[in-house]
């Protein structure tokens, strides 16, 4: 039961923030579309982490499951600050 609102608490830290680079990093007429795309993203990914974490934990146990988890993580935040550094100029303004 813990770990569900461990689990609540980090969507409520973290989706807000997400939601708001995705209309931050598009045109306002297509934010629907982005907003679209981002959803179904997450969707389709869900699924699969899902099930190769818990094969990774079954197989290998829970540290190799959640270091693989923290490392595909890491690796997310450095590709998302290269993609959103080449969306803006020295002075934070978006480049279009």
């Amino acid at each position: 039961m813990a770990s569900v609102h461990h689990l609540r608490v980090y969507f409520g830290l973290t989706e807000g923030v997400e939601k708001a680079l995705v209309a931050d990093l598009v045109k306002p007429s297509l934010r629907g579309t982005a907003f679209g795309l981002y959803n179904l993203i997450i969707g389709i990914g869900a699924l699969p982490a899902s099930l190769i974490t818990g094969r990774l934990w079954d197989h290998f146990g829970a540290a190799l499951a959640l270091s693989v988890g923290a490392a595909s993580s890491l690796l997310a935040a450095l590709l998302l600050m290269i993609v959103v550094r080449e969306h803006r100029n020295s002075n934070g303004q978006e480049i279009q």
